[in-house]
């Protein structure tokens, strides 16, 4: 018997006959209710099991579990995976596993939309282990398929640079306890729950986020880092002074020689492969926060350089709410 999510359409009167309207979906169909001559609209979902169970999914179950039970907060798709998935079910290369597909208590899609997806769009009908009730809490430390990524989960402008600038950030302050400390500055293997924590701690990080893509669009200056000290700058009194800093760097123009945003892009331009990488990632840090320091306060720069040993260069301005 297949289970029917009811929208439970009611109208609520908020003033002079403005009406809003809400749904309601679970397992179980609540009592129905006629108003304002107003029909329940009907949607028939396939019937989950009251335990783990094998089933055989179809791309017209695939589809509607994918259309209606599917959460907004469901990490991005990636055509990818899915597309892979697809090639494997239509070759008869895919094989039943323990991986398949999980709902929560109140029959939200948790985790395997990756599959249910391919399923759909190769048209065959695949077996795969189903399990209900699961609890939704879990769902930032899944990792079925493909590994949950926090810039898939954050579904922003710049996500990817966000989540990059999080494990710099979210270790700075010592948000959690390192897996694997890279260079002594960043982690490396932070779990995604820890990402989306420092995220939600620096809404800075998606503000200052397209300032750090442009810069990087016209002069190469390494996206992360620099929007690492720019999440920091936004908190201290020289916040005022980052549009000029972003302007300078993606103009280069009416700038002296000896200006911190020059210099900063002049280095940039010579080493950007190194400054680049994993590997120079603390290096580009460092370079960045000096550049940002002496503009903020006004001052011309000579050289910028990179010292053996120098431990992180914090930002000017953060010594107030640094621990």
């Amino acid at each position: 018997m297949s289970i029917a999510i009811y929208f439970d359409l009611y109208l609520s009167k908020v003033s002079n006959s403005h009406y809003w309207a809400s749904s309601i979906c679970n397992h179980d169909p609540p009592d129905v209710r006629w108003k304002e001559g107003l029909q329940p609209a009907m949607i028939d979902l396939p019937a989950l099991p009251t335990g783990p169970k094998y089933m055989t999914i179809t791309p017209e179950m695939a589809d509607l579990w994918l259309t209606h039970c599917n959460p907004s907060h469901n990490r991005v798709l990636s055509d990818t995976f899915y597309e892979r998935y697809a090639k494997a079910m239509t070759s008869g290369a895919w094989r039943t596993t323990h991986q398949g597909i999980a709902f929560d208590k109140s029959g939200m899609l948790l985790d395997g939309q990756h599959r249910l997806m391919g399923i759909k769009i190769s048209g065959v009908s695949v077996e795969m282990l189903v399990i209900p009730d699961c609890d939704a809490e879990t769902f930032d430390v899944l990792d079925s398929g493909q590994r949950r990524q926090a810039a898939q989960l954050l579904k922003i402008p710049h996500r990817v640079i966000v989540a990059a600038a999080a494990r710099i950030i979210g270790q700075m302050y010592k948000m959690w306890d390192p897996v694997t400390l890279f260079d002594g500055f960043y982690d490396s293997r932070a779990s995604t729950s820890d990402i989306l924590k420092a995220v939600a701690a620096w809404p800075e990080l998606k503000t200052m986020a397209p300032i750090a893509a442009a810069a990087y669009r016209a002069s190469g200056i390494n996206q992360p880092t620099h929007l690492a000290v720019l999440a920091q700058a936004a908190r201290t009194d020289y916040a005022d002074k980052v549009e000029d800093w972003a302007s300078g760097l993606i103009s280069g123009a009416n700038m002296d020689q000896k200006d911190p945003r020059l210099v900063l892009r002049n280095r940039f331009f010579r080493d950007r492969v190194l400054l680049g990488t994993s590997a120079g990632r603390r290096t580009s840090y460092n370079l960045i926060t000096k550049s940002w320091n002496s503009w903020a306060q006004g001052r011309l720069m000579g050289t910028l350089k990179s010292l053996d040993g120098e431990g992180v260069i914090p930002v000017i301005g953060t010594e107030k709410f640094r621990a």
